[in-house]
Formats: structure tokens, sequence, C-alpha cells
């Protein structure tokens, strides 16, 4: 049927009809607008997506563990699943988590327990036996931030709570280490090199034997006397390098010990080097709050160092004590710098000395205060070598101030 025309509507404008035609236009234009843009974004989700899914899985899989709240292996067994896997743990604030035994961790692993309680039985963390090399390959870039570290028994765990053996690139930093007995070592470092200690608090538990000297913080040298649980083949003689503990309180038997063990006679030659000790709180209860043993070019500033060992007719009540062993001509060569330090002992404050005729090239003593027991004289003392030569070649004295310790 045709429709007659409606005469009554009025005929608009040519304006009016070139305004609709633009309308149209403009629509149309921003449809194909729309639809290229959402083709960009389409392909962009598809050339990305492997990205997205690979930074995903990572956020989904490197979480917090949770602690299984048992007295058991169930900790140590998860923290080790998503090392594994992912290389970092964080432990949840607030919570406490069991170790039966130790945590074995790999290279370029970092646990996070800022705010946990951890209890510890045997042992907390070590680099995986399975995995040592020599040199300071077995393992590498390790971090442990905070946590408090307690043990299972009233008098702390026995041996080492956190041990590394010839590794690289550890940072320990914000710790409250309070697990390990007096007669044990909270931290060991075995034929390490790159190592930072920072802002943490380590406090010997129980009580250790008069003539104690072990060392809560200990800086060892592969060898059968210093690391007798080393296989044979790994026990080669590396020593330690470039070594920092910063910001620290320590109190054990031994607070920090460089250590060397003459012993090991075919190790005389070897040493440690560029040892770090500054800002620290170190207090040996049976022994030296620092003790540094075949160590050269090492750096000792802004510590207060007491030693509290009744001990005032030995060395071992030396509030810090530096002593070479063994014929070394690099020893020539290296400098002991204590600068801006509060130290007492009981036998002497500060002591050094040679025990062969190869002596320190140079000791600088500058601006410490100084005190023994024995008197101001003994506040600092520079002993003399088999040859009757003082146990450092260059020695620059000054602005020391001497007391006895009352």
């Amino acid at each position: 049927m045709i429709r007659a025309l409606d005469h009554t509507r009025p005929v608009q404008p040519l304006k009016y009809y070139y305004r609709s035609y633009s309308s149209l236009i403009d629509k149309e234009t921003a449809m194909r607008k729309h639809f290229l843009l959402h083709n960009i974004i389409c392909i962009l989700v598809i050339a990305l997506s492997p990205l997205f899914a690979a930074f995903f899985s990572m956020q989904v899989r490197a979480g917090t563990v949770l602690p299984s709240g048992t007295i058991s292996n169930a900790d140590v067994n998860a923290i080790d699943d998503e090392l594994d896997q992912t290389g970092y743990v964080r432990l949840r604030s607030g919570s406490r988590y069991y170790l039966s035994h130790f945590i074995p961790v790999n290279s370029n692993s970092t646990i996070d327990a800022r705010g946990a309680t951890i209890i510890v039985r045997k042992g907390a963390v070590r680099n995986d036996p399975m995995n040592y090399r020599t040199g300071y390959d077995s393992m590498s870039k390790v971090t442990i931030i905070g946590g408090t570290w307690l043990s299972a028994d009233k008098n702390g765990c026995t041996g080492t709570t956190f041990s590394f053996a010839h590794a690289s690139n550890i940072t320990l930093k914000d710790m409250n280490i309070r697990s390990t007995n007096a007669e044990g070592h909270a931290i060991e470092l075995v034929a390490c090199k790159n190592i930072s200690i920072r802002n943490c608090t380590v406090i010997a538990q129980g009580k250790g034997r008069r003539t104690s000297v072990e060392e809560m913080i200990q800086v060892d040298l592969a060898s059968p006397h210093n690391a007798p649980f080393l296989e044979e083949k790994y026990q080669n003689g590396l020593a330690c390098q470039n070594v920092t503990i910063s910001g620290c309180r320590v109190t054990g038997n031994r607070a920090i010990g460089v250590s060397f063990s003459k012993k090991d006679k075919q190790y005389l030659k070897k040493y440690h080097t560029n040892i770090t000790v500054k800002n620290c709180r170190l207090t040996g209860n049976t022994a030296e709050g620092l003790a540094l043993f075949n160590a050269i070019n090492v750096t000792v500033k802004n510590n207060r160092i007491i030693s509290k060992s009744s001990r005032t007719n030995t060395a071992y009540s030396s509030g810090c004590h530096v002593t070479l062993f063994g014929k070394i001509p690099a020893f020539a060569r290296g400098k002991i710098s204590i600068r801006n330090n509060v130290i007492k002992g009981g036998r002497t404050g500060f002591q050094i000395c040679s025990h062969s005729k190869v002596r320190y090239g140079t000791l600088i003593i500058k601006k410490n205060k100084l005190y023994s027991k024995k008197g101001k004289k003994r506040a600092l003392v520079i002993e003399l070598n088999p040859k009757g030569k003082a146990s450092a070649k260059k020695i620059k004295d000054s602005r020391n101030k001497k007391r006895k310790w009352k």
C-alpha cells in the first residue's frame, strides 16, 4: 500500500540535513577509531601474555610461608620447598616457626623473617653440603633479614646456628639471634668472601666454661682444626676476605673471633684479608671481645669492646687481641687501623703480637679510650716479636687515652 504524502509535516532547512549527515560521519569515524584501538589492545595482550603469566606466577608462588603449628619437620620442609621453587621466602610477622634441623640454602636465596619468631632445635640455616665446591663457589647471593631466633632448649642449641662454607656475597641483617649455647657459634663463616653482617643482636645462651674461647661470630680458615665438620678435600686452607660486621651487639665467651689455629701447621702462611668491625658493642665473658688472628688490612672503629675474662694473666682477657702466626711476607705490607674505640680488658686493653720474625706493616691506633685492670701501662701493649722487635714496623700512636680499669 502506498502512503500519501504528509503535507502537514514541515520541510526542514538544508543545514538540518547537513548536520545530520555530519553526525553520521562522526559516529562512523568514532567507531573506526574504537575498533582500531580494540585491535591494538588485543595484539598487545597476546604479545605480552607470556610476561604477564610469568610475573603473576612468580607472585603467586613466591609468597608467605605459613607456619605449620607443629613440632615437626613441616616448617623446614615448607621453607625448603619454597626456596627451591622461587628462591624467596617470607615468614609471616607475628607467627612462630619450628626448625627441627638446618634449612639448606643455595645461591640466589632470600629469607625475610621480619616480625617472625623462629625456634631452633639443631641449627637454622647453612649452605647445602651437597653443593660444596672449593674456592668461594659453593653458594652466592644469599640474604637473611630479621627474625627473632630462639632455642628450643633454655641453654641454647649446641653447635652452630648459621653456617656458611666456601661461599660468597652473603648478607645477614636486622636479626635477633638468641639461639646458641655459649660453647657454640651463632654465625660461622669458613672460607667466605664479601660478607655483610649488620644491625644484628647476637647473645649467647647458657654459661660457658671459665676457659672457653668459643666465638658467637667466627670467621674461620678451612682447615682441620678450625672446620672439622668439612670433608678433607674442602679443608684446603682457604681464608676469608672482605668481611664487614657493623652496628651489631654481640655477647659470648668470645664475642667475635677472626680465627686461626697454629695446630694447622701446613697453613701457617694462610691469612684473612679486609676485615672491618665498626659501630659495634662486643662483650667477651671468658675471652676477648674481639680477636684478630692472621688477619691483615683490618679496620676497627667506633666500637665498645670489653673482655670480662677472669684470667687476667693471659692474653685471652684482652679487650682486643691482634696476633700473627707464621712467616707471611704479605703482613709486612699490611695495615691494622684501630680508631675511636672504647676498649677494656684484664691483662691488656689492646694488644698486638707477632709470633714470627715477620712484623705487621703499619699499626694506626688513634683516638681510643683504652683500659686495663693491670694498670695504665697495660692499656696499650705492643709486644716484641722473637727477634726482639716491635710487632709492627710503623706505629702511629696518637690521641689515645690510657687508664686503669677499676
